[in-house]
C-alpha cells in the first residue's frame, strides 16, 4: 500500500519507480497533456524516473520530470501506460482534460494542477532573440489555422482574422508559424512576419517572447499557456472551454454555441 500524502490506493502507476507513459494520438495539444502526467507522478513519487513515448519527443527536452523521451513508431504501440481522456466522450462538464487524465491515473483529480509544462533552453532564447526584431515594439503572435482532422469545426472564419489583424494598430507587430503548403495570412499588415518553420523547439522559443498569443483553441495555444504568454483563445465549437482551456486565459465562444462533438 503507498503511504505518501495526495496519493490514494487507486494510484497503482506508483508502485514501480520505472514508468513509461505514451499517447498514440498526433495533435500536439495531446503530447503535451503527457507533461502533465509526468508531473503529477513526480509530486507523489520524487524518484520516479519517467520516459515518455510520443509523436513529439522534442517536446520533453529540458523538463526535469522526464527521465527519457523517444519517438512513437507507428504502428507499434510502446509498453507502458498510455494516457487517456476519452472515456466518455464527450468529456465530462466542467472537469477539466488535464483532471481526467489525473483521475485516469489513479489520482485525485481536484489535487490535479490544470497545467502544462515546457522549458526552453538558453540557446534556444538567444537563437529568438537573434531572430526577432531588434526594436521594443510589442509582439502578438496569431495563429489563425488549425492544422489537423478537425480543422473545419476548429476553425474561425478567414474574414473574421481579416478583420481583426486589419484592425491591430500597426505600432504592434505580428508573427505568424506556418509551413510551405499553408494558406497565406489574411491580411496584408505591414508590420507582420510570417516564419515558415516546423521545429518545434524554435517555435516554442519565439512565441516565449511574445507579448500575446491569439489563436484558435489547438496545440499551439497549449503550447503558449505552458510558457506563461498571455493567450486570447476563439473556441468555435469543437471542444467545450471548460474541459479544454485554461482560467488565466481569455477563452472566447459564442453564447449560443452548442459543444459538437466529433
Amino acid at each position: 500500500m503507498n503511504d505518501r500524502p495526495n496519493s490514494p490506493p487507486s494510484s497503482k502507476i506508483l508502485s514501480s519507480r520505472d514508468i513509461s507513459l505514451y499517447r498514440m494520438s498526433r495533435p500536439l495539444g495531446d503530447a503535451l497533456f503527457l507533461t502533465t502526467a509526468a508531473h503529477e507522478i513526480r509530486k507523489r513519487r520524487p524518484d520516479a524516473k519517467i520516459s515518455i513515448h510520443s509523436h513529439w519527443p522534442l517536446l520533453f527536452l529540458n523538463n526535469s520530470d522526464v527521465y527519457s523521451s523517444h519517438p512513437i513508431r507507428d504502428p507499434h504501440r510502446p509498453q507502458g501506460h498510455e494516457i487517456r481522456y476519452e472515456a466518455p466522450w464527450p468529456p465530462r462538464a466542467e472537469r477539466h482534460v488535464l483532471q481526467i487524465v489525473g483521475e485516469e491515473l489513479g489520482f485525485d483529480p481536484d489535487e490535479v494542477d490544470p497545467q502544462i509544462y515546457y522549458y526552453p533552453t538558453e540557446e534556444e532564447r538567444e537563437h529568438a532573440r537573434e531572430i526577432c526584431p531588434p526594436d521594443d515594439r510589442p509582439l502578438v503572435i496569431v495563429h489563425p489555422f488549425s492544422g489537423f482532422f478537425a480543422a473545419r469545426t476548429k476553425q474561425w472564419d478567414f474574414g473574421n482574422w481579416k478583420s481583426f489583424l486589419d484592425s491591430i494598430p500597426s505600432a504592434i507587430d505580428t508573427m505568424r508559424f506556418c509551413g510551405l503548403d499553408d494558406p497565406a495570412t489574411p491580411s496584408d499588415r505591414e508590420s507582420h512576419r510570417d516564419i515558415e518553420t516546423s521545429d518545434i523547439r524554435l517555435i516554442a522559443a519565439l512565441l516565449e517572447t511574445a507579448d500575446a498569443f491569439v489563436g484558435q483553441e489547438s496545440g499551439l495555444a497549449h503550447l503558449a499557456t505552458a510558457l506563461g504568454v498571455p493567450s486570447v483563445v476563439i473556441f468555435t465549437g469543437y471542444v467545450p472551454p471548460a474541459v479544454f482551456g485554461y482560467p488565466q486565459n481569455v477563452n472566447l465562444v459564442p453564447n449560443d454555441l452548442h459543444y459538437i462533438p466529433c
